[in-house]
């Protein structure tokens, strides 16, 4: 159900009485819905702002920092404003095609123009979110304490706040932390997405690509790159054309693993045990 001060405030912006909503899945966060005035459709979310506060903010920021670089396309903000206590955004409502190898030949390229954006430094100009867990983004000028710091150990110190990690654990990831230099090549900092599974982008009508909710951030490329492959992975055509369009250094697929520890200490840290295996897998693999 929507509040009927959000409703007030939509019918209000649009110029509208009596919009018709239809519920749509919002994920465990947000609740979402989609309604059309004269032929076109919008997406709306909203959430609780004091329970997670500051979320969708964060999403608009990474939305607007995608497109001033002018590579990949993001759905347009059409309005987002702090209505009482809740956050709420209207989006376009992407029409989706089953995507083809042009969609991701078309994806790929895109994104690696993103990736092409330089940065100053690894972090971001604020702290966020990935998922519902807050994200730190303390700025760094190299990216083996951004990832170990901001990253990997901001996860480890939550699970084990709540119990989740062994004293094994711990002393595994300290042994993966002393490999890290030899592992992980130089690395320059880049705008990324962030949160690239296949769940957060969408193939638009012509075979648009789109980037949605990101976590947004200055990082190492390989780590979107690595992301990609979590709960699926995506096409073949997509890690062909960007191969081709922003080769990555030698043995990339040999850190994956490594770079796939963040979101799976995040899903530790959201779901439960279950990620435990996921991860003693890749810590006894360099251990």
């Amino acid at each position: 159900m929507i509040p009927q001060e959000i409703i007030k405030v939509i019918n209000h912006f649009f110029s509208s009485k009596n919009i018709a909503f239809e519920y749509v899945s919002g994920g465990s966060i947000n609740q979402a819905f989609r309604f059309s005035i004269n032929e076109s459709s919008y997406f709306l979310k909203f959430n609780n702002a004091n329970q997670y506060p500051d979320i969708i903010q964060s999403e608009v920021e990474g939305l607007k920092a995608i497109t001033k670089t002018g590579t990949i396309q993001v759905p347009k903000i059409i309005f987002f404003e702090r209505v009482e206590n809740y956050e709420v955004l209207v989006l376009p409502f992407i029409r989706e095609e089953h995507p083809t190898d042009q969609l991701w030949e078309n994806f790929a390229i895109s994104l690696a123009n993103m990736h092409r954006q330089p940065a100053k430094y690894f972090g971001w100009e604020r702290d966020n979110y990935i998922g519902s867990l807050p994200q730190s983004n303390t700025r760094c000028n190299n990216f083996l304490t951004f990832f170990k710091e901001e990253r990997l150990q901001s996860q480890i110190d939550l699970a084990n706040r709540s119990g989740l990690l062994s004293k094994s654990d711990n002393e595994a990831f300290e042994s993966l932390f002393k490999m890290l230099e030899q592992i992980i090549p130089d690395a320059s900092p880049s705008l990324v997405h962030g949160d690239l599974w296949s769940g957060n982008f969408l193939a638009g009508e012509g075979q648009t690509p789109y980037l949605i909710d990101p976590s947004i951030q200055y990082s190492f490329r390989e780590t979107d790159l690595a992301f990609t492959h979590l709960f699926g992975g995506f096409g073949k055509r997509f890690y062909e054309a960007y191969e081709n369009s922003f080769p990555l250094v030698p043995d990339f697929h040999e850190r994956i693993a490594i770079y796939n520890l963040y979101p799976l200490l995040v899903h530790l840290n959201l779901f439960g045990s279950s990620y435990l295996s996921s991860i003693r897998s890749t810590l006894r693999k360099f251990s």
